[in-house]
């Protein structure tokens, strides 16, 4: 009986301690390039999030001027591109090359955090996410950019990729998945189709200019309760028009 009762404060002792608390993660300031030159990386407080002591050790919070902010795992390098259109900030273990300008795609692990703005250059590919995942929601907006007559028609008009998972977890919302070597959402952007999955949250702002926000993940396959972290703590970034 005895040895029963010890083993079981030593069991509820490690639960209490696995619980979630706010925590401070370190901020790390990225470099920037885009349309005014090069931008040297901010400095930062650190982030307090919710998360328990072992996630938070794994975690830190990138950001560099003109974009919004995004956590990935700790010690990776990050950089960031911006423009008229709006900006976005990759981070990857892989060493990223300021002087590659455009950069070439990533075929490594990576966070990408992509925003556009529809009340600049950007209208065009927020019209054109629009179309593929929110056609509904979103039919006034992509009429007007289309009305344009700047791009064509079938611009708008893409659909759905058809290999991909997308889930509507709330209005605006759309989640995806693009499966290892295949081509979706997930690999519009930086990240090149490699064996690992890509998986993504995707955020269209339907106030003032409208705009869209998207995220992808991309993490090693053994890598899942890391990745669910690093997810849930961006998804409030993704459906905010502030980003983090």
């Amino acid at each position: 009986m005895r040895v029963a009762v010890i083993a079981m404060a030593a069991t509820l002792t490690c639960l209490a301690g696995a619980r979630a608390e706010q925590m401070s993660v370190p901020f790390v300031g990225c470099p920037a390039d885009g349309q005014a030159g090069p931008i040297a990386p901010p400095e930062g407080l650190p982030k307090v999030v919710t998360l328990r002591g072992v996630q938070a050790e794994r975690v830190a919070y990138y950001k560099g001027a003109q974009s919004f902010g995004v956590f990935a795992p700790r010690g990776w390098h990050c950089r960031v591109l911006y423009g008229s259109s709006g900006s976005s900030i990759v981070v990857s273990p892989t060493s990223l090359d300021p002087s590659e300008f455009p950069p070439s795609k990533i075929h490594d692990q990576a966070i990408e955090l992509v925003y556009l703005d529809g009340g600049t250059s950007g209208r065009f590919p927020v019209a054109i996410y629009a179309s593929r995942l929110f056609p509904k929601l979103a039919v006034e907006f992509v009429a007007r950019v289309k009305s344009e007559g700047i791009k064509t028609a079938s611009e708008f008009e893409r659909g759905p990729y058809t290999n991909e998972s997308v889930t509507y977890p709330a209005k605006g919302v759309a989640k995806f998945v693009t499966p290892a070597n295949g081509m979706g959402l997930g690999t519009e952007g930086m990240l090149a189709p490699t064996q690992d999955a890509v998986h993504g949250i995707a955020a269209l702002q339907m106030s003032g200019d409208w705009g869209i926000t998207v995220l992808r993940v991309r993490l090693r396959p053994g890598m899942h309760d890391l990745e669910t972290v690093i997810m849930r703590l961006n998804q409030s970034c993704v459906g905010s028009a502030n980003g983090c």
